[in-house]
């Protein structure tokens, strides 16, 4: 990697390498690789699953909430009415949601893992119990944790 300082002098530009090798790993490249994500295995197998089980509208639907799930049948972004079809934005808002409740560096402390997932099988504390107390998913097994796990394992750690 070449740097440049183009407005300062070399004694600035010098400097400005130093920095940026000291903090960033100007010679490791491989360190600022962004992880790979599928946005096309999220809308096709994770988001159907988000909507059926978390897009409720006293769920993830509600404005408090920082994880939001948008799309058809659940809260709409928009002027869509509530069966349209689903929308690239909604999708798109969702997945961004998504990916910032997943930790890349050990995707097993993830809180979209631990959130919806009963403490009893290592969970974290969920307010979306049913109507006996129990989580979303009580175990590893449930077949939506199932769905979320595989995608939140298949992203390429950083």
């Amino acid at each position: 990697m070449t740097c440049r300082f183009a407005s300062g002098s070399m004694w600035h530009t010098a400097s400005f390498c130093l920095a940026l090798s000291g903090l960033a790993g100007c010679a490791e490249e491989e360190a600022w690789e962004v992880p790979t994500i599928d946005s096309n295995r999220f809308e096709n197998e994770v988001y159907p699953v988000l909507l059926r089980d978390c897009g409720f509208h006293t769920c993830h639907g509600s404005e408090e909430r920082f994880f939001r799930v948008w799309g058809p049948g659940r809260v709409r972004m928009g002027n869509h009415f509530e069966f349209d079809d689903k929308d690239e934005l909604e999708v798109n808002a969702t997945f961004q949601r998504a990916v910032s409740f997943i930790d890349q560096h050990d995707p097993s402390r993830s809180l979209l893992l631990k959130k919806p997932l009963a403490v009893e099988a290592g969970g974290a504390g969920h307010l979306g119990v049913d109507k006996f107390g129990r989580n979303l998913y009580r175990t590893t097994d449930s077949p939506g944790y199932l769905t979320l796990a595989r995608w939140v394992y298949s992203i390429k750690r950083l």
